[in-house]
This record gives C-alpha cells, structure tokens and sequence, in this order.
C-alpha cells in the first residue's frame, strides 16, 4: 500500500473511531452524531432553515428532512412564525438548548480527554493541514458542481 493510500485509509478509520465515541456520548441522550450535525448548525446560526442545513452539510433535503422531523418529535427544536409559508425557520427550543448544552460539554470532556498528552503545536499544525485538506476537496467539489 503507498503512503497516499495509508493516509486516506488513516483518515477515514480515524473519522469513523471519531464520531463512533460521539455517538457513545449521544446516545444516552436519544441522539446521533447525524441528529447532533442538524442542532449544531441550527445553534451556531440562532436559526435557519432545512435548506441552509441541507446546504451546510452537504446531504440532501429529504436526508434533513428525516431529521429535523425526528428533532421536532423530540421537542429539541422548534418551527419560527415567517412571512414566507413555503419555508420554515427553525430553532432550538427550551429543551433542545438544554440538551445542545449537555451535550456539547460532554463532547468538549471527550475532545479535551483523547487530544491529551498532544504538543500544542502538534495539534496547531495538524487543524490547519485538516482544514487546507478539506478546503482543496471543498474547491474540487466546487468546480464539478460549478
């Protein structure tokens, strides 16, 4: 196997390990780390819509759809009045920030507990080949779409 098949296979099985202990974290709270995508964009834009959110994660409509019915059932968000009928506006309700807040603490122990014991600088330097990384696969994308 050549180094840019290791490197993508690492990459991967390290994604997958990832958002398995995330979703062992979510789990006892009724929720997945796809649920937990949804209430992160919906908490880090106050409010949006299920386009904004298809848009964002770059998954289809229906695909959000699914979820944010399953959010709603779950009481964790809630439809905001708008002038435009077609779309809705959504955001956290009480409850969703409450378990937003639970949740992201517990994620930030998980993150703080597998990251020790890295150099600063290691991890510096890693977040910002992750990010060139992902905004080269991003301009490809772009560019097919485009």
């Amino acid at each position: 196997m050549d180094t840019t098949s290791r490197f993508r296979f690492a990459l991967l099985r390290c994604a997958r390990l990832l958002s398995d202990e995330v979703n062992a974290v979510l789990l006892e709270h009724g929720l997945n780390y796809s649920l937990w995508q949804s209430l992160v964009i919906i908490k880090m834009n106050d409010h949006c819509t299920a386009l904004d959110i298809a848009h964002e994660l770059q998954i289809s409509k229906p695909a959000v759809t699914k979820r944010l019915n399953t959010l709603m059932e779950m009481n964790l968000i809630e439809s905001l009045p708008t002038t435009d009928k077609r779309q809705k506006l959504l955001s956290l309700s009480p409850l969703g920030e409450q378990q937003f807040q639970l949740c992201s603490d517990k994620i930030d122990d998980l993150e703080t507990e597998l990251l020790h014991g890295f150099d600063k600088s290691q991890l510096k330097q890693a977040h910002a080949f992750i990010l060139d990384f992902m905004n080269s696969l991003q301009s490809r994308k772009d560019q097919q779409h485009g």
